[in-house]
């Protein structure tokens, strides 16, 4: 490499080093520097004629979004007229514990932003009468009363073991659990085409633990399966999901992409399969999941959960690559490190990709639904990507 300085504008005591690449070597470089500049304030833009660093000197430092802070989003009647400020608020900051149920509400869409405080009383009313409702649809016909049998027999087994050390949901008798039951059943009855599958009972905690009201944590479930892999909505099924990650991973991790696609079946990713059935339940402790899960929600990208588990790859991969691990050996170590992640990293990381990402030259088309309606064309700072069909294109030739 042959390093060379050149004044930048008319500001010639601003100089900017250039680094020309004659024998190669560009594409290590601009992989080494990516992975170094994830924790650093500095940001990665590559363009048509290079590759800059972008020092983050403009970084806002965003305040913790306080219960006090909250309410000054709300207007006298109770509107949020700015809710994408809010949304970046506690995607780029924190949310304290006592704003955090109202927060919830709002990104899970229990409340809407529009929604003044009499409308959102008159709402949670019907939503209430309607989950009464549900609780009426108990089969009669002998083969789905059977179906439904097996589904009460398989909530109680996991309820049973889920949390089983956590005083809020522990002991037989405890009526938390048996309100954990009541929601798993009465969501069985309410999407009988997804039914309830192992896991489940999983996701309820965090909403349980926020939102407390049987009814509110009912809807607030209901969405965020809607955004789950078990999910019958486009891109939301595992197979999608684990296909965007592996995109993601071979366009800004390539070490680790090669790695794993010379390694058995380990692209096939089996060891992310539970991070994106459970959004990371099973990987990080409840107090760091809750923080975690507010980014989640409030991502420009509305599946922010593939660039967390790329964050996840990034940070705990490297040492899998050194020690030659086959396919099951990262399975296996992956199944370990649950509760040692760091979330702080994590998330921080995640975010540095999703960035990444849209900083590219260009997007493949593949890759569109991870930019998500909103964020990338909206927010201060964040760049509209370009996106390149030569892949589908080429498949059609």
């Amino acid at each position: 490499a042959v390093v060379s300085t050149q004044s930048t504008g008319t500001n010639h005591n601003l100089e900017r080093m250039i680094i020309s690449f004659e024998k190669g070597g560009y594409e290590e470089a601009v992989g080494a520097l990516k992975q170094w500049s994830r924790n650093q304030r500095v940001e990665i833009v590559e363009t048509e004629i290079g590759m800059f660093l972008v020092p983050m000197t403009d970084m806002i430092i965003y305040p913790t979004l306080s219960l006090l802070l909250w309410q000054r989003y709300l207007s006298r009647e109770g509107v949020i007229a700015d809710g994408m400020s809010m949304r970046r608020v506690v995607y780029e900051g924190e949310v304290s514990d006592e704003a955090r149920g109202e927060v919830w509400r709002v990104l899970l869409k229990l409340h809407l932003e529009q929604h003044t405080h009499r409308q959102r009383s008159y709402r949670n009313t019907l939503l209430t009468e309607k989950h009464r409702d549900i609780k009426l649809k108990v089969p009669t016909e002998s083969k789905e009363y059977e179906a439904f049998k097996c589904a009460m027999a398989a909530v109680e087994t996991d309820c049973r073991r889920t949390e089983s050390s956590n005083p809020l949901f522990s002991g037989s008798d405890n009526p938390n659990q048996a309100c954990l039951k009541r929601l798993l059943i009465h969501y069985y009855l309410h999407r009988p085409e997804i039914g309830y599958v192992q896991g489940m009972s999983d996701l309820l905690i965090p909403l349980f633990t926020v939102i407390r009201v049987e009814s509110e944590i009912f809807w607030c479930f209901d969405a965020i399966m809607n955004r789950s892999a078990f999910s019958q909505g486009e891109n939301c099924d595992l197979h999608h999901q684990l296909a965007f990650l592996r995109e993601v991973v071979g366009l800004l991790l390539p070490d680790i992409f090669n790695y794993l696609s010379t390694t058995g079946d380990a692209l096939t990713l089996t060891c992310c399969h539970r991070w994106f059935l459970l959004f990371f339940k099973r990987e990080f402790s409840l107090p760091d999941l809750l923080p975690l899960w507010d980014t989640l929600l409030s991502a420009p990208s509305p599946f922010f959960q593939v660039f967390i588990s790329a964050a996840m790859i990034s940070l705990y991969f490297p040492p899998f690559l050194k020690s030659n691990c086959t396919a099951t050996d990262i399975l296996m170590r992956c199944q370990g490190l649950a509760g040692q992640f760091d979330v702080r990293k994590v998330i921080k990381t995640a975010r540095t990709m999703y960035r990444e990402l849209l900083n590219m030259p260009v997007v493949p088309c593949s890759l569109r639904p991870l930019v998500g309606p909103q964020g990338a064309r909206v927010w201060h700072g964040y760049r509209i990507p370009v996106f390149s069909c030569f892949e589908c294109k080429k498949a059609k030739g």
